[in-house]
């Protein structure tokens, strides 16, 4: 068993040699028993459009029942239909099947036990003591979710000027979700690459990614659409792209709504390191309590449920809304709310983005590196590094601050990589704040080949 599988906030590798069937089991059975702790006796179980899905599907089937739980089984949805399924459904636990954006032939495990996100790393004992599971009479149920979660969101909000949006599910989960809901809004709505296929013929599903994004940016200008939004693999990550086909940084999104929830309740607001520090000035301008937190939806949402934030958002386009909602990442909800909002500005997207603080920032930048030594080096990076005159945040990686420039850096928790981003009030005091960081890596780690990513 590859132990490097068991990640911080949920369990993920390869789904040709990390994930066996023998795994799996073990992991449902594992799983099972803390279900039973909990005085409950059932789970649901979905997964992406990866191709690897009814394999691990059918082992993590075998591994509940054998623990004595019940499966309901929700098919090929996206990671937020898991979520609310604990949240409205008959049982609080759930497991969602996906890899994300990871290689296409990556899978994993998102995991929520009793309303709680589970790490991997919590699980890594039990499953290495686990013996063999003993496979028993399949015990499972098909449960379609989908009427009741389009009911509640068109509960939440009407529409109240027309606009027409893209939507790229780039083959993901979510492409029939998400346009069934947007239609049902009222929104004049064109889908593309809506097909589940774990190919991902068109594009990787990562909008983080501005290559991913191009297809969108096209089909925004060709239709003369308001406004596009990108998805990731399972649903749960969003982009946005303006009228004029540009693509909007995350930490604007999240200034849009937290300026936006904020008329409505005073409270707590979480984003993660990689965040522009002009999210701060916001949302305590706006009346909020600006809270960071490590990176990862795990880390977010438990911090969410201990300050009872109104929001919380991370740079890779996980948005968080805990106003009139239930507080997990969903792409298809928040891309909803935030077409509503901008729709009712009766503006440009463009228009509306604009008015937002304006910095020098780079998207996340990405070193390849080794899996197993990435912490390590993120450790050394820290005991070594030279920075005059700086001040340093050290929740998850490194946070770099001179003056009005910052850096970070911090090894992934889902990939083998080491991630990085810049922001800086000018070009030039981007270019030095870069420059330092590189100087460093080149002195603490003079084999590394820093082409960013």
């Amino acid at each position: 068993m590859n132990k490097n599988i068991f990640r911080a906030y949920d369990i993920r590798g390869n789904s040709k040699t990390d994930l066996d069937q023998t795994t799996i089991t073990k992991i449902g059975y594992v799983l099972g028993e803390r279900i039973k702790k909990n005085d409950h006796d059932s789970v649901y179980v979905g997964h992406d459009s990866r191709l690897s899905a009814q394999e691990i599907q059918n082992a993590l089937v075998a591994g509940f029942n054998a623990a004595d739980i019940k499966v309901f089984l929700l098919g090929m949805v996206p990671t937020p239909m898991i979520y609310f399924a604990t949240k409205t459904g008959v049982t609080p636990n759930g497991v969602m099947i996906t890899g994300s954006h990871n290689p296409k032939d990556d899978n994993g495990l998102k995991i929520v036990i009793n309303d709680d996100a589970i790490s991997g790393l919590e699980l890594l004992s039990e499953v290495e003591k686990q013996a063999d599971v003993l496979h028993v009479e399949t015990n499972c149920e098909k449960v379609n979710l989908f009427p009741q979660y389009q009911k509640e969101i068109n509960q939440k909000f009407r529409l109240n000027k027309k606009i027409k949006i893209v939507l790229d599910a780039g083959n993901g989960a979510a492409g029939e979700v998400a346009d069934s809901i947007f239609k049902s809004q009222g929104f004049e709505t064109i889908s593309i690459n809506k097909n589940p296929d774990g190919n991902f013929p068109n594009h990787h599903p990562d909008p983080s990614k501005e290559e991913n994004l191009e297809q969108l940016k096209s089909t925004v200008i060709e239709n003369k659409a308001d406004i596009g939004f990108a998805f990731d693999g399972d649903g749960d990550r969003v982009g946005m792209i303006t009228n004029e086909g540009k693509s909007v940084l995350t930490d604007h999104l999240i200034m849009l709504l937290s300026k936006h929830y904020l008329e409505e309740k005073k409270g707590a607001i979480i984003f993660d390191v990689k965040c522009s520090n002009q999210l701060p000035i916001l949302i305590e301008n706006s009346g909020g309590e600006a809270i960071m937190e490590k990176t990862g939806h795990f880390n977010i949402k438990r911090a969410i449920k201990k300050h009872d934030a109104v929001l919380g958002g991370e740079m890779s386009g996980h948005i968080f809304i805990n106003y009139d909602w239930y507080g997990f990442d969903d792409a298809v909800y928040t891309a909803a709310i935030l077409a509503k909002v901008i729709s009712d500005t009766g503006q440009p997207a463009s228009n509306v983005i604009e008015q937002f603080p304006k910095t020098f920032a780079t998207p996340e930048l990405n070193l390849d590196v080794d899996d197993v030594k990435k912490f390590k080096m993120v450790e050394r990076f820290k005991e070594q590094m030279q920075f005059p005159d700086a001040e340093f945040n050290t929740i998850d990686g490194v946070r770099v601050s001179i003056g009005s420039s910052w850096g970070l850096m911090r090894a992934s928790n889902t990939s083998p990589k080491l991630v990085f981003r810049f922001e800086a009030a000018t070009e030039e005091d981007l270019k030095r704040i870069k420059n330092l960081f590189e100087s460093n890596l080149k002195n603490i780690f003079p084999e590394l080949n820093l082409d960013f990513s």
